[in-house]
């Protein structure tokens, strides 16, 4: 099903990846001088484009990073009825320290991020001051946004009352270039540490992408980033700078559409997806585990193994669009309901839409105690109105509610449940077992890394 690679060999040079329009003409040898293979402007942008690919593939964006954290929250809202057993356990917190998806998932990333310090420390080559800021910028960016992903994943929730000196995940900034740099004693940074240097990197991100649309992507992040830390003004200030100054809007007219009209209005940051290169039509991809119809050949599409779960289904207010139109029945490998958001084999997957900013703008206003850019009402009953549901005065648990229903199935929920301090089925929010263990073949290569608990 899927290709796996010790950490310490990804984190060689490896550019030579299919979808690159371009690749980097390198010498295939294990021992590659990076200022042999990065001397030109076209070969840094080339390199950059080869982290963006990882981004795209099953193991991050692709699949996994919008997958896992909602298989892994799955209580009463996702059902798991697929052959894979590495899916089945996280789904059913049975995870061993050598479960595929947790293991493939942590060395994509860290390759994504040795790809961004390699574009980052071979900028001396690019002489046009303006270029050099974007791939500057967009290099942190990809870097910033893995160690967010890796630290929500692999280690205990931030928690905005704590010292969060508990262990998060290493960080690594200096460039493995050659097999002479690969290091086996990288240590664990705290959980701090490793949220300390995202925002550096999303911050210095957003200056350097100043010019360019790009920011927001960061923009949207960094709003993640503060609500998961709890610091609400920061994020509400951020959503708000979103919502008022982006060229990003709400599609009124339909919940569909964001995900099926490539880089729509709402799609801030989005993965492309086409019929050359997606992340997987049988095996892997977001649609090939949540579709479910059959086609207009007569053939089925989608293995249907993650379902809506009933329960969950059945939460939705009545004539609520995001339960009639975005949830349908199955008619094809399973019966049963299934969400209409991954549908498409080649539709764009928005990683970051306009829509979580009114729900960051609108709950932090509500904790808070402000009306920054819109009173916690406006934002939630703009959402409920396209919904087709009626105005109501919010409290926190509404907002919340709100927020699941509008990102439902997109990789939000065992990280909210988690801030929020909720447990998920019998599991408190803090339990080791919905935290990923670090993969095993890097426990046994590297003496400095220390298991998290109970693996």
């Amino acid at each position: 099903m899927k290709n796996y690679k010790n950490i310490l060999a990804a984190f060689l040079i490896v550019f030579s990846i299919s979808s690159c329009k371009k690749q980097l003409e390198i010498d295939p040898k294990q021992n590659i001088d990076a200022s042999v293979a990065l001397n030109t402007t076209a070969d840094v942008q080339n390199a950059l484009t080869g982290a963006y690919t990882f981004l795209a593939t099953g193991d991050l964006y692709g699949t996994n990073l919008v997958f896992l954290p909602d298989i892994y929250a799955s209580d009463n809202y996702l059902t798991w009825r697929g052959s894979f057993t590495t899916y089945r356990n996280i789904a059913n917190k049975a995870i061993v320290s050598n479960n595929a998806d947790a293991t493939r998932t942590w060395i994509t990333a860290y390759s994504t991020i040795n790809t961004a310090n390699i574009v980052l420390s071979a900028l001396n080559v690019v002489s046009d001051a303006d270029t050099k800021s974007v791939i500057e910028g967009k290099a942190l960016f990809i870097r910033g946004i893995m160690h967010f992903e890796l630290v929500r994943l692999y280690a205990l929730p931030y928690d905005a009352a704590g010292s969060n000196t508990n262990l998060g995940v290493p960080i690594v900034t200096k460039a493995v270039k050659t097999i002479d740099n690969v290091t086996n004693n990288v240590a664990r940074n705290t959980v701090s540490e490793v949220y300390i240097a995202v925002e550096n990197d999303l911050k210095s991100a957003i200056t350097k992408l100043a010019a360019v649309n790009d920011q927001y992507a960061a923009k949207a992040f960094l709003a993640r980033v503060y609500l998961q830390e709890g610091k609400y003004s920061l994020a509400r200030d951020m959503a708000n700078d979103i919502i008022t100054n982006s060229p990003y809007t709400l599609i009124t007219n339909s919940l569909e559409a964001p995900f099926r009209t490539k880089n729509s209005s709402e799609g801030i940051f989005e993965i492309k997806q086409n019929e050359q290169s997606n992340a997987g039509t049988s095996n892997d991809g977001l649609a090939t585990f949540y579709a479910s119809y059959r086609n207009s050949t007569g053939g089925d599409v989608g293995r249907a193994d993650a379902l809506v779960n009933t329960t969950f289904y059945n939460s939705f207010e009545t004539d609520d669009k995001r339960q009639t139109e975005m949830i349908y029945e199955g008619t094809g490998a399973r019966t049963g309901y299934f969400t209409k958001k991954w549908y498409s084999f080649y539709d764009n997957i928005p990683v970051c839409r306009v829509t979580e900013q009114y729900l960051i703008r609108a709950e932090c206003n509500f904790r808070l105690g402000t009306t920054i850019g819109a009173t916690p009402a406006s934002d939630i009953n703009t959402l409920r109105t396209r919904a087709g549901l009626g105005n109501v005065v919010p409290t926190l648990a509404i907002i919340l509610n709100e927020r699941e229903k509008e990102l439902d199935y997109e990789g939000f929920r065992l990280h909210d449940y988690k801030r929020t301090k909720r447990s998920i089925g019998t599991y408190v929010y803090n339990d080791p077992k919905l935290v990923f263990p670090i993969p095993d073949r890097e426990i046994n290569v590297n003496k400095s890394l220390k298991q998290n608990p109970g693996y």
